[in-house]
């Protein structure tokens, strides 16, 4: 029981700094106008829970841990709705309506398409 709360801990802590640095690295390319660093975190996150969905399900030893470990606590960690929430209100209240409608349509449907393709992906590799 302990090894799971260590194994969601240790990876949300990780997700979380991935999340920082990546974030960090997109917005300073893309700039503050738009939050392209959410939104990648959020796309790329899903993609992988795709994939994971795949690996993970119930074939690999040990694999509520690794599910655990790796979707519950990293990619948890790594993708995060909350900012997706807070970027789109901040948009929202800075009376940027467009800019609202496509990250809020963009995040939705990106994020749904790349976790099917990181499904799809999945089941042609393994």
């Amino acid at each position: 029981m302990m090894g799971q709360y260590l194994a969601v801990g240790a990876g949300g802590a990780l997700g979380a700094m991935l999340r920082y640095w990546l974030s960090m690295r997109v917005t300073g390319v893309m700039g503050f106008a738009f939050p392209w660093g959410t939104l990648t975190v959020n796309v790329l996150g899903s993609f992988v829970v795709g994939i994971f969905m795949v690996l993970i399900a119930g074939k690999t030893p040990g694999a509520e841990l690794w599910r655990l470990g790796l979707v519950v606590g990293v990619l948890s960690g790594f993708t995060t709705f909350s900012a997706f929430s807070s970027d789109a209100l901040s948009l929202l209240e800075a009376e940027q309506w467009f800019r609202a409608m496509v990250y809020i349509a963009s995040s939705i449907l990106l994020c749904l398409v790349a976790a099917a393709s990181g499904v799809a992906a999945a089941r042609q590799v393994f």
